[in-house]
């Protein structure tokens, strides 16, 4: 079974097996710096597209995600120093690595976990002066946990929605392949291909009942939202020029 981007190792904490973990302050986000694409769930729509071109991934769930690079293991956003770009927003699931949560089998609860592959992990954080508990001596969950885990939780609840939304688009029939000439400043020429968008033709073609149903759902303005994102694909293009002249200048 495949394991989500970014993660290596998850385990899922309980207090009899890991009572002394704990995580050492973020370094930044260097784990991110291969990635290409970042998943997205549907409530970050509205700030994403300013940032970066919202695509639909090519899987079963038709799942959105915001495009940070136009070459393979060459996230344009994750600067030398790991920090990411300034003032450019940093999505949702990122910001949660290296906490995931678990599902238990009826789907009524989500039971926290984390990457044991995370540069963060630390199996004694009582031998680490930096290191901060997930569990106190009590066994109980420290407030750096309960926020993670509060945080996980929202990104998961918004994480059905965008799996509803995603579905619905298969349903409509109105995904395309996506693809995207260009020219990089070497002159050579590059097509980024292998994902989704909404055919505008066939979203305007929608039946009545159905727009009126997505609208009701508030689908009709994330499709708006993902095609307006599409125009930041100069941005993405224009930052891979500058970070391909900053590399010249370090050379």
């Amino acid at each position: 079974m495949a394991l989500p981007l970014f993660y290596k190792d998850p385990v899922l904490l309980r207090f009899e097996d890991h009572g002394d973990v704990g995580l050492v302050p973020a370094a930044g986000y260097g784990f991110a710096r291969e990635a290409v694409a970042i998943p997205l769930s549907t409530g970050e729509f509205p700030v994403v597209m300013r940032h970066y071109p919202i695509v639909i991934a090519m899987d079963d769930q038709a799942s959105p995600i915001a495009l940070v690079a136009i070459r393979k293991e060459h996230n344009l956003f994750v600067e030398r120093d790991g920090s990411w770009r300034a003032g450019s927003y940093v999505p949702a699931y990122v910001r949660r690595y290296p906490f995931i949560v678990m599902e238990t089998p009826d789907g009524e609860q989500q039971l926290l976990t984390v990457d044991r592959g995370s540069d963060r992990f630390v199996a004694s954080a009582s031998a680490r002066e930096d290191a901060q508990r997930v569990f106190d001596d009590a066994g109980r969950p420290t407030p750096m946990a309960q926020n993670a885990m509060a945080f996980c939780h929202a990104f998961h609840v918004d994480y059905a929605a965008t799996v509803a939304f995603g579905r619905a688009l298969i349903a409509a029939g109105i995904l395309e392949p996506y693809h995207a000439d260009f020219r990089l400043p070497d002159g050579t020429q590059h097509q980024l291909n292998g994902f989704f968008a909404v055919n505008e033709k066939a979203f305007r073609a929608l039946p009545e009942k159905t727009v009126a149903e997505w609208h009701a759902k508030g689908w009709l303005s994330l499709v708006t939202l993902h095609l307006a994102s599409l125009q930041s694909f100069q941005a993405l293009l224009d930052l891979n020029a500058q970070r391909a002249n900053e590399r010249k200048a370090l050379a």
